[in-house]
């Protein structure tokens, strides 16, 4: 499995998440992945990564976080693949004070943190953040056993983590709450079933 960028596509049944872990270095993962993924308990979610890419944000914090909201404008732009507002997400970790020593750069998470959020309120993005021990569990072994290899610098290292983490928190809850499938759209108008492929429907529907 190889990262590349985005690509044009019709953008039917995707969903967009992108994950910034902050600080003076932005680390950020993105992935393209096919609903389908969170429509059906047995689906796995690796089969039906259609894209992904990471990296690093590297200089002054104002300008960094510039990348970031230009990232998100391409996340959501038509010409570009762009899916609906409701299909894409951004994900950043939370801060975790640890330390009272830092200078200035201390806040740093926060600060990107709160301007992140509210670009993402001004585009109907949904926004969440994730605590940093959460992604202590996903090691560079782990990524390379999933086929993302593991040749990452520390920052998107942190991103890819907390990415794994948060499809998977997903993936369980899609298994009570199976996603809808749609034909043409993003509206979601029908659910994954034999019948969408012209077979008799089992009507064995998930609720």
């Amino acid at each position: 499995m190889k990262p590349s960028v985005w690509r044009d596509r019709e953008p039917t049944n995707e969903y967009r998440l992108t994950v910034i872990d902050p600080g003076g270095t932005i680390g950020w993962a993105h992935f393209v992945i096919d609903v389908r993924a969170f429509s059906r308990p047995e689906h796995r979610i690796l089969h039906w990564i259609k894209d992904w890419d990471h990296g690093e944000f590297v200089g002054a914090e104002r300008d960094t976080v510039q990348r970031v909201v230009s990232m998100l404008n391409l996340t959501i732009d038509p010409a570009f693949g762009g899916v609906s507002y409701l299909m894409s997400e951004v994900v950043c970790e939370d801060f975790e004070l640890k330390q009272l020593v830092g200078g200035k750069n201390l806040l740093s998470p926060v600060r990107i943190n709160a301007i992140i959020e509210w670009e993402c309120q001004k585009r109907a993005i949904r926004f969440n953040t994730q605590m940093r021990h959460m992604r202590t569990s996903v090691t560079r072994e782990r990524l390379e056993m999933f086929g993302f290899g593991r040749g990452f610098k520390k920052d998107e290292f942190a991103a890819m983590q907390h990415a794994i983490v948060y499809m998977r928190q997903m993936k369980a809850k899609s298994k009570r709450h199976p996603w809808k499938l749609s034909e043409r759209d993003v509206l979601n108008a029908y659910w994954d079933c034999d019948c969408a492929d012209g077979k008799p429907c089992d009507m064995i529907h998930p609720r």
